[in-house]
């Protein structure tokens, strides 16, 4: 049951982090490819650093600025998250 859980989970902040992506970049998320790297998409770094501080505002994390570099793509980032959030009582099941 936890991994259905954690997958559940990996899916809502890949849906997240597409919907900012797309949000960023003036386009539909259904238009964001989440395995093709940020960078490639058109997130530069200015929009790359409003990322992180949503990132850390909406999951609770103090990451370092360079996370969206780090893990270049919305599957890597939400792998990343998702792993970080994982042992959350709220996600036990």
């Amino acid at each position: 049951m936890r991994t259905l859980v954690l997958a559940q989970q990996g899916a809502v902040v890949v849906d997240w982090i597409t919907a900012r992506v797309a949000d960023h970049l003036g386009r539909s998320p259904r238009d964001i490819d989440p395995t093709r790297p940020l960078a490639e998409l058109g997130i530069d770094s200015v929009a790359a650093v409003s990322i992180h501080g949503d990132i850390e505002f909406e999951w609770d994390l103090d990451l370092d600025p360079t996370i969206v570099f780090d893990y270049p793509t919305i599957l890597d980032l939400a792998v990343f998250i998702t792993d970080e959030i994982a042992d959350r009582p709220e996600l036990a099941a």
